[in-house]
């Protein structure tokens, strides 16, 4: 069936949703006055980035997921374009 839900699929949601998490907690800490409150949204943050890992590291392990190159090679890439964007 062409419209079947793969492993894949699910895994990308879950990474999408993952990001949107870590967006949401990052900001209501940043509002947060009360220090109890900023300390559990701090320690879900932790809990959010290390699932957010395990599911890169599996999407990555399974080719769901294109992992970026070393940021050296990634800035050397960069210079390469920007020079013959400029000549």
């Amino acid at each position: 069936m062409a419209n079947e839900i793969t492993d894949k699929d699910i895994a990308l949601d879950l990474l999408i949703s993952s990001k949107t998490k870590i967006t949401t907690i990052v900001k209501a800490i940043t509002e947060a006055t009360n220090p109890a409150l900023r300390e559990l949204l701090k320690n879900q943050l932790t809990t959010s980035l290390n699932t957010h890992y395990r599911l890169i590291d599996i999407s990555i392990a399974k080719g769901w997921y294109k992992a970026d190159s070393a940021p050296e090679q990634q800035l050397q890439e960069n210079l390469s374009m920007i020079n013959q964007i400029t000549q």
